[in-house]
């Protein structure tokens, strides 16, 4: 299976292709629209062939631009449930820091929380557990791995990549691979071991570029 990767903002999106079109992972901040459609037509990608997008979890940097793509691409949204009630409230959560960087980021933005508003979605899909991907073409499914938020949400493929939202992350703040931000830091180790018993082998992070599923370890 293809995965095609977007930047949408400081967000990756991954848009999967599947046997009938593509099923899409997060929607990266607001005002990233014509940034997503030209980004799809150079990898020659029909919106319109997208059939699912999956939230990873509601904060505004993976749904900022959400409403404005599902009208696009004229397909239904899944989400956590936990996550589908802040998505159609139009919440802006502004997660704890895990370390210095994410504590000293955290509060700043709680001072600017009106920066990140979006508008609302009513999510059609909610999972609660395991949602199997074949009906839309993608060998693959989607668990529950709360950590980084008590709903949070990451697409397994059959082939051993995850896309994992921020359940990990890649860049220099992290230091390591553990997030810099967690609403349940003691989830984050549970969920890495069970990306890993699902028998991933490459990490597909929300921010900074992919990684070998053995730099999860806790």
């Amino acid at each position: 299976m293809d995965l095609n990767i977007i930047t949408l903002g400081i967000t990756n999106t991954y848009i999967i292709k599947g046997k009938n079109g593509y099923v899409m992972v997060d929607a990266g901040e607001l005002g990233r629209v014509k940034s997503f459609v030209k980004q799809a037509r150079n990898l020659a990608i029909d919106p319109k062939k997208i059939n699912l997008i999956i939230i990873t979890h509601a904060h505004f940097d993976h749904i900022g631009s959400l409403a404005d793509i599902k009208e696009i691409c004229g397909c239904p949204v899944l989400i956590h449930p936990h996550e589908a009630d802040i998505l159609a409230r139009g919440e802006v959560v502004i997660p704890p820091g895990t370390n210095p960087a994410g504590r000293m980021i955290s509060g700043i933005g709680k001072g600017f929380k009106f920066l990140f508003r979006f508008k609302p979605v009513s999510a059609e899909l909610r999972c609660e557990g395991e949602f199997d991907l074949r009906p839309y073409g993608v060998e693959g499914k989607v668990i529950p791995t709360p950590g980084h938020t008590p709903g949070s949400l990451s697409v397994v493929l059959d082939d051993g990549r995850a896309m994992v939202g921020d359940l990990a992350m890649n860049f220099p703040l992290t230091w390591t691979n553990y997030p810099i931000f967690a609403e349940l830091p003691d989830e984050v180790y549970k969920s890495w071991q069970k990306i890993r018993g699902e028998g991933v082998e490459t990490v597909y992070p929300a921010h900074g570029p992919c990684f070998a599923a053995d730099n999860l370890i806790g």
